[in-house]
């Protein structure tokens, strides 16, 4: 028979390996998922409760009395287990592409908060060149009364540059500004690159929104801007792909951890039996 030391090294380095497979199968559903946190974790606690209840129940039903039962356990565990990691494996392999694509990953998410910090810049001209022209419209008009000039343009600067839209901008450059040092290893990183090319467009929409009013005598377009595409770019961080030889090896090499508690207990039954023979 083993020592209880064999059997419990065999255990940690099940449930370490374990937590290691989940870990990176995690990571991988968070790109996969683009951020969505709370369905990664079900995923990933789920899974990773099961496997560990498949192992246990192989490793009962091979050590128990009730051969017939405990081999009907056992396999149907095993079988389990292998859909488990066989299913497991996309999402694992998936975060090793990640990491190995890690540099433009990180290039990706600058590129992503520069673009979006343009559209402010882009706007706050188009606001200002647009007050630069109504002013001389007005002049004209006018035959330069001030009162009236200066009225009418305060007028379409308070509807080009609301109050609340220049604190919007400025949280918003805050948080601009502190995506300056990601990385691939970041939960949120997923999320923010997810936001950050999604609400670009939002953002455009918003500001051609707050320009759409034309004054009488205008000359002009409500504001626009086209975004960069880097979307199609990020779409192969977000798309299942077939295991690459590392990332295979890796797996392997993960799933014999895995299962090292379970071949301890395929070796201290074939010892036991040896012994009793």
């Amino acid at each position: 028979m083993f020592k209880s030391g064999s059997s419990g090294l065999a255990l940690l380095l099940t449930i370490l390996s374990l937590l290691v497979f989940v870990f990176f199968a995690f990571m991988g559903l968070e790109y996969l998922l683009e951020g969505n946190h709370l369905v990664a974790v079900l995923i990933c606690l789920g899974g990773a409760g099961l496997l560990g209840l498949c192992i246990w129940l192989a490793c009962w039903g091979k050590s128990t009395r009730k051969k017939h039962k405990g081999f009907v356990i056992e396999i149907f565990s095993l079988l389990v287990a292998a859909l488990l990691l066989y299913f497991g494996r996309t999402p694992f392999s998936h975060f090793i592409y990640v990491v190995d694509h890690k540099e433009e990953i990180d290039k990706l998410v600058i590129e992503a908060r520069d673009n979006a910090g343009r559209i402010d810049t882009a706007y706050l001209d188009y606001a200002e060149q647009r007050l630069k022209d109504y002013e001389r419209i007005l002049k004209k008009s006018t035959n330069n009364d001030r009162h009236a000039v200066s009225l009418k343009t305060a007028s379409l600067k308070r509807r080009l540059l609301p109050q609340d839209l220049s604190t919007l901008r400025e949280e918003r450059k805050a948080w601009l500004d502190g995506l300056r040092h990601v990385n691939v290893w970041n939960i949120a990183t997923a999320r923010n690159l997810r936001y950050i090319l999604t609400a670009s467009d939002d953002w455009i929409g918003q500001y051609a929104e707050v320009s759409s009013l034309i004054y009488e005598g205008e000359k002009c377009e409500p504001f626009s801007m086209t975004s960069d595409d880097i979307k199609s770019r990020y779409q192969q961080f977000t798309t299942p792909r077939s295991p690459d030889w590392m990332s295979t090896v890796a797996m392997l090499v993960c799933c014999l951890l895995i299962l090292t508690y379970y071949i301890q207990c395929l070796r201290a039954k074939s010892r036991f039996q040896g012994g009793h023979a």
